[in-house]
């Protein structure tokens, strides 16, 4: 399995091209080489030479033994919510332009003075009435629908929001509450606001070409990424999501990551355990409590549809250890693939090795990036008929596609908001000629330490705080790499870029900037160490010396073939498949009875966890590929991680007294991990890989806490998604192929 998985995955990712065609070099990004021009030339690239991978394979089978303008909407710096309508206060920058539009825009902004509101939904971001992008040959619409993200017009965030009405806060809305003194997931340290913060979003399909290739999506409120959702710490947010993806139909359901969702279980937008999917024309509001600060992003949790464009980030605003100038907001990273998600998992859950998940086609960071059409790596034609893509949809490339772009101010300290929303590439962001300082992994602050490198795994954020001291030049290159060789899923475009440019600097131009570090046949897909992340508020690591205390679950990782030919994923030798029609979550909190419950559903892969005061998670991963692990309902202790092949737990921990936490760790391929999380949520969580296509192959778990403890569902919550879905499914056929959530 390891030779012939790794070998398709090489041919796939190295050899995509048309045989007429030669790939340009991949840009070496060793210091004292130029890669100053991310476009044509560069950023198109083979992944590596075949001989990292080939050492791979001889590695894994040596030791494995296991089985002009466009008008658009004014910006604002401050969300002012009531209901759906902001009062806004508008700024503009004079080097900002709307790309000149090849065709009529889809839709027409009413700009007007400053005094006046703007009615709009309550997290648009874009730019003010002067405030223009530079002329490309796509237009914005065209590229990226209704997003101004990584655009010049982008507005900068807050500390924190006023409250509904406009009202600012005198002192911070958490009043003295800080990072290292109080713990956020405690509910006797959560603030109370008694402010309710509503977003509206509807999700329908759409047509974009991020990185210049035009694709099929699935986009919330019409633009990719879709807008923020922005709270103070204590907030409760509600949004109420509208299902309007047709031709052809399909369900949906978001998730909110990293939210602890405590009380309110069945809100965490999981099909099949906390809900019905929300079905076609139909429409459900969410309820989430803001318990937890920092930065996270939402996503579709239904299939693997967020790699087809739901998704969008959040910010609550909370507490900050170190002071900074100004808030940049959400870098988005991710990887993005030209052939629709569903043909993807269909390879991803089929018979043949050699239609493994492929490479992905570029990197995108904002939603922007820059295709080389002249060397146009698509996929085979097998791929496209597959997917129902016309020829003439295949070949609709568009060079020059806008990247993303963000204004420093010279002296100030910048936060950006990092976030890995992909769907498989681990990324590694550097910023040419600046150094950062990490503030927090997750939804969790740390003591302060500085890096030119920030890694993360799919769902994975960083916060970090960068100072615009460089004087050697007035614009840098971002970067955001993916790792090469499969076993840290790749990309054909090796590098993303995006650019910074100091306040007053030529914005018409590249950076012509040089990478400082060398990621070359870098194939180390690991977090950050252990000893170098210490959260800010101390929590001890359980203590096993009193097995009373704890319960301990031992999980073997493999992807076996099932009886019908299919390779599917396994934990302790079972797949996960979710039940739309009947969620895990609402039998259990109605009669608190798991054994008649999931009896009959062993595809459910449900773990009781008893009334353990902690859970102990001993993972063993016996596949050659690395798996970001997310939890939800609860922060996970990181207890130990394994790098060396085939190793296993010997049962001590990496600082005990106040061991690294976070929502998601990266699980080393053919290594271990062992985590730790407190069992006061009571509810069903998810235990499962954020790589959208090894969680398609049914890579999860479910666990169960405190069953007897969990919340009773308000009446008729199960009615509002359910009653919908069950009328659709008995009309239409859901094509459910892979695990489903």
């Amino acid at each position: 399995f390891v030779a012939s998985s790794v070998l398709a995955w090489e041919e796939r990712a190295v050899g995509r091209t048309p045989d007429n065609v030669r790939a340009e070099q991949a840009p070496s990004i060793a210091s004292g080489q130029s890669s100053s021009a991310p476009n044509a030339a560069s950023s198109q690239s083979q992944i590596s030479s075949t001989k990292p991978i080939a050492q791979y394979i001889e590695h894994a089978l040596t030791t494995s033994t296991a089985n002009t303008t466009e008008a658009v909407p004014p910006v604002f710096t401050k969300t002012e919510i009531v209901q759906a309508t902001v009062d806004v206060t508008i700024t503009a920058s004079s080097s900002c332009q709307v790309p000149k539009p090849t065709q009529n825009p889809t839709q027409s902004w009413s700009t007007t003075s400053a005094s006046t509101a703007w009615s709009a939904q309550p997290t648009k971001h874009g730019p003010g009435s002067s405030c223009q992008l530079p002329s490309n040959t796509l237009s914005n619409s065209q590229q990226v629908g209704n997003s101004t993200w990584g655009t010049l017009c982008q507005p900068t965030f807050p500390k924190w929001l006023p409250q509904p009405d406009g009202t600012e806060y005198k002192t911070a809305p958490w009043g003295d509450k800080t990072s290292k003194l109080f713990d956020a997931s405690n509910n006797d340290d959560i603030p109370v606001t008694n402010v309710t913060r509503k977003y509206d979003f509807t999700v329908s399909r759409g047509v974009i070409s991020a990185d210049g290739v035009k694709r099929d999506v699935i986009l919330v409120n019409n633009q990719f990424p879709g807008p923020a959702i922005e709270a103070n710490w204590g907030d409760s947010i509600e949004i109420t999501v509208h299902n309007n993806i047709n031709s052809p139909l399909e369900g949906t359901a978001i998730h909110w990551h990293g939210f602890l969702q405590r009380g309110t279980n069945w809100m965490d937008g999981v099909p099949g355990i906390s809900q019905c999917p929300i079905a076609p024309g139909s429409s459900y509001t969410y309820t989430i409590p803001a318990q937890l600060y920092g930065t996270s992003w939402y996503h579709a949790h239904y299939s693997a549809q967020y790699t087809g464009g739901v998704l969008g980030p959040i910010i609550v605003y909370g507490p900050s250890q170190q002071d900074y100038d100004i808030d940049i907001g959400p870098v988005m990273l991710s990887d993005w693939y030209h052939v629709p998600y569903f043909s993807i998992v269909s390879d991803a859950v089929g018979s043949d090795l050699s239609e493994i998940p492929p490479a992905a086609d570029s990197m995108l960071i904002n939603g922007r990036g820059r295709f080389n059409c002249s060397n146009p790596s698509y996929g085979d034609d097998a791929e496209w008929l597959a997917s129902g893509v016309s020829s003439q949809t295949k070949w609709s490339c568009t060079d020059n596609a806008e990247l993303s772009k963000f204004e420093f101010q010279p002296g100030k300290v910048h936060r950006l908001r990092l976030m890995n929303t992909g769907a498989d590439g681990v990324q590694k962001f550097t910023i040419d000629g600046h150094k950062m300082q990490v503030i927090a992994y997750d939804y969790v602050p740390v003591t302060p330490y500085t890096t030119e490198v920030i890694t993360l795994g799919v769902g994975q954020r960083a916060d970090v705080l960068v100072t615009a001291d460089n004087t050697s030049t007035n614009k840098f290159w971002i970067r955001s790499r993916t790792l090469s060789g499969p076993q840290c899923g790749g990309s054909a475009s090796g590098e993303a870029h995006a650019a910074i440019f100091y306040s007053g600097s030529d914005t018409s131009s590249d950076p012509t900037t040089q990478a400082s570090l060398t990621f070359v046949n870098d194939t180390s897909c690991n977090n950050v160490a252990l000893d170098t992340t210490f959260p800010e508020f101390i929590i001890p690591a359980p203590d096993l010396t009193k097995p009373e205390t704890y319960k301990q679950l031992d999980i073997l990782m493999t992807l076996e073939l099932n009886a019908t030919g299919h390779y599917e994923w396994r934990m302790n030798n079972q797949t996960f498949k979710a039940n739309f029609n009947e969620p895990a979550l609402y039998p259990v909190a109605e009669t608190g009875n798991i054994s008649s419950t999931f009896s009959q559903d062993p595809f459910a892969n449900v773990y009781d966890t008893g009334d353990a005061g902690y859970v102990v998670l001993n993972l063993t991963n016996r596949t050659p590929l690395s798996h970001p692990f997310h939890l939800h309902g609860h922060n996970i202790q990181i207890l130990s991680q394994g790098q060396t092949a085939l190793s296993t737990w010997d049962g001590t921990i990496e600082g005990a007294e106040n061991p690294m936490r976070r929502d998601i760790q990266i699980i080393p391929a053919l290594g271990y991990l062992v985590v730790a999380f407190q069992a006061d949520n009571p509810g069903i969580w998810p235990f499962h890989c954020h790589v959208a296509w090894h969680l398609s192959g049914g890579l999860a778990v479910n666990l169960i806490t405190r069953k007897d403890e969990i919340p009773k569902i308000p009446e008729g919550e199960r009615q509002k998604t359910c009653e919908a879905w069950d009328q659709y499914s008995r009309t239409n056929v859901v094509d459910q192929i892979d695990a489903g959530s």
